[in-house]
């Protein structure tokens, strides 16, 4: 086996890397799905979305009582969000291999079955019915769509939202069948996606009702940050796989200090620690001191800090943005 690393890059695995505890974290959000809410996780880059969902759908799907099919729209390029067939048929092959990897042959064949003669919204909403009512009757089916940013400036992911949210209505009201809950995940509040849409066409001249494809979703309130006392039970792990003693908590509260608990950057200080500082030093116990000379690493010129590079190019594309950063930081 592998050993374990500070992952600063994609994903999280909890036997491949160092992490955070979150099963206190993930029993809220299994909460909210149980009592079959929809809502947008909605949190800057690199601060746990995809790993959420990740830990989350493994969760789900190790209950008999639920199927959850986690899927992204990263891959979607702009020619699929231009027609609604091919973004149709996209959607169905993504349940496809969904199921094939949770084994259920039967539901990837039924799928399979409609990937030809589904090629409208209508008729996908249709499908779902079916794949609810007739395949999963007992079964809690939920949704987690990842990178849904890749899609929010399309007017057809909307109208997918709208399909989304009636199959919600009418089923309350007991007149369909959908998913028992919803899960988007994405930098932008899907609201805000809305304006900015709304905003374009009726620049262009179109004629655009202002409607709320995502106005059943509630407030998503679980705090992905870590805390102090969170961030040290990944130092116990860290601590005692490798054997390095550490002054955990002091550790813990210095490594919040510098970042606030924002996910990437707890990982990526510890990273430095472990690969870049204490191999170099003679001691070998971990103390505060490391974490200070992290903190001068991690705003070096010499060493890449992807997060940053983001916050740059926003910066550098958004001559507004620059200027009101600039205010407040400078001036």
């Amino acid at each position: 086996m592998m050993p374990k690393r500070f992952n600063d890059t994609g994903v999280c695995i909890p036997n491949r890397h160092y992490m955070v505890d979150l099963s206190v974290k993930l029993n809220q959000i299994i909460q909210l799905v149980e009592r079959g809410e929809y809502f947008t996780i909605n949190r800057p880059r690199q601060f746990g979305k995809t790993t959420t969902l990740f830990m989350l759908d493994k969760a789900l799907n190790l209950r008999e009582d639920y199927v959850a099919l986690k899927i992204s729209f990263e891959g979607i390029d702009s020619k699929t969000h231009q027609h609604v067939d091919q973004f149709v048929r996209l959607f169905l092959e993504m349940f496809i291999r969904e199921f094939e990897f949770l084994n259920q042959s039967e539901l990837a064949q039924f799928t399979t079955q409609y990937l030809e003669k589904t090629n409208t919204l209508p008729l996908l909403s249709r499908f779902i019915t079916k794949l609810k009512r007739d395949k999963l009757p007992q079964t809690s089916l939920v949704l987690l769509i990842d990178e849904v940013d890749k899609s929010s400036n399309n007017q057809l992911f909307l109208d997918f939202l709208s399909l989304l949210r009636n199959k919600y209505l009418y089923q309350n009201e007991g007149r369909d069948h959908t998913f028992h809950s919803v899960i988007l995940a994405g930098v932008h509040d899907i609201k805000t996606l809305k304006a900015k849409i709304h905003k374009e066409a009726k620049y262009q001249g179109e004629n655009v009702g202002y409607n709320s494809p995502w106005n059943i979703a509630i407030d998503f309130k679980v705090d992905l940050s870590f805390s102090a006392p969170e961030i040290e039970t990944m130092l116990q792990d860290y601590s005692e796989e490798k054997q390095i003693p550490l002054d955990i908590p002091a550790i813990a509260k210095r490594l919040y200090y510098y970042t606030s608990g924002y996910p990437y950057l707890v990982s990526k200080l510890c990273k430095f620690i472990d690969e870049e500082i204490l191999p170099n030093l003679e001691r070998k116990n971990g103390t505060v001191e490391d974490v200070n000379a992290a903190f001068k690493m991690i705003v070096a010129e010499g060493y890449t800090t992807t997060l940053f590079d983001s916050l740059i190019k926003n910066l550098e594309n958004n001559p507004e943005l620059y200027n009101n950063v600039f205010n407040l930081v400078i001036n």
